[in-house]
């Protein structure tokens, strides 16, 4: 079972095609917890499709308020009432977003809805956290405020050895699992042992960061996506559309290539895929000319981390 699951449910700019649904990405913790990034038109749609739970979302963020990144976002709450949802849903989004709900649902109470809606405004910096993981925002160029978003857990405790547990005489059972939780206990013997002392060296967690829309500069940009495990951009353009991407405050499938090297991320998805493509392969060979690990998403695209990845890292 992988740890983390990572689903493309709509990969087109601006406008759907036949085989692109408008901008959405869902991200599947280990716990089930899902995290929606970007809610465009068809996404309950493609959530069946693709078997993405939608009781199971927890949180959305969008990274801007244009229609194409926003629009499939009443049919879904609308769906989670009627299934009669209870628990919470956190929606977190630049400024102008609860404008926006209230401007479509109204202002009355919960929107009608009998679940609870907490409407999170957001600017730079850090968005939520949680005892685990931690999701930072970054400012984008773009024809409105636009934010990028980087999911990054925080380090887990070593491993736990058990000889050496053994050796320092420390009961099994309820101690092993306080030691194992990071917190000290006394031994058989009445010596306080420490974490440190049957924990092996810290793990590092996931880092994803997630890029659907704007115009990204490489100085600017590779600091925040530095060292992700898997890096999300946009690719609207190609090298032919230079002078419409600089105007329309988009990015190109090489622009972002170079970014993921210069980042030193381990692998690029480019996504939000102009309609003008009717064959990505153009846009794949400009960005593996910079980064080989760069790959076009599609619709339905599924990504697994999983745990021994890290752990079979030098």
């Amino acid at each position: 079972m992988s740890t983390i699951r990572i689903v493309f449910l709509g990969t087109s700019a601006a406008v759907p095609q036949k085989d692109r649904f408008l901008s959405s990405i869902a991200l599947q913790r280990e716990t089930g917890e899902i995290f929606l990034f970007d809610c465009g038109e068809g996404t309950q749609y493609q959530m069946m499709r693709f078997n993405i739970n939608f009781q199971k979302i927890t949180k959305i963020f969008f990274s801007h308020l244009h229609g194409d990144h926003v629009f499939g976002i009443f049919g879904l709450l609308n769906t989670m009432n009627l299934m009669e949802r209870t628990k919470e849903l956190t929606i977190y989004g630049p400024i102008g977003t609860r404008n926006f709900f209230e401007g479509t649902m109204s202002t009355q109470e919960n929107f009608g809805f009998k679940y609870p809606i907490d409407i999170q405004e957001i600017e730079e910096g850090l968005v939520c956290e949680d005892d685990d993981y931690r999701i930072i925002s970054k400012r984008v160029m773009h024809s409105v405020y636009t934010v990028a978003y980087a999911f990054i857990e925080k380090d887990r405790l070593g491993r736990f050895n058990k000889e050496k547990a053994i050796e320092l005489n420390v009961k099994q059972g309820r101690k092993w699992q306080e030691l194992q939780k990071g917190k000290s206990v006394l031994s058989e013997d009445n010596k306080v042992i420490v974490p440190e002392m049957v924990l092996g060296p810290s793990r590092r967690g996931f880092k994803i960061v997630i890029a659907i829309d704007g115009l990204y500069v490489e100085e600017e940009f590779a600091p925040f996506a530095k060292e992700a495990d898997v890096l999300i951009m946009e690719a609207t353009f190609g090298d032919e559309h230079i002078a419409n991407a600089k105007e329309r405050m988009h990015s190109t499938a090489r622009w972002a290539a170079r970014i993921a090297k210069k980042a030193d991320a381990k692998r690029l998805f480019l996504t939000h895929i102009s309609p003008r493509f009717k064959d990505d392969n153009s846009l794949e060979m400009q960005a593996k000319e910079e980064f080989t690990e760069a790959i076009i998403a599609h619709d339905g695209l599924e990504i697994n981390l999983n745990r021994k990845d890290l752990e079979e890292e030098k």
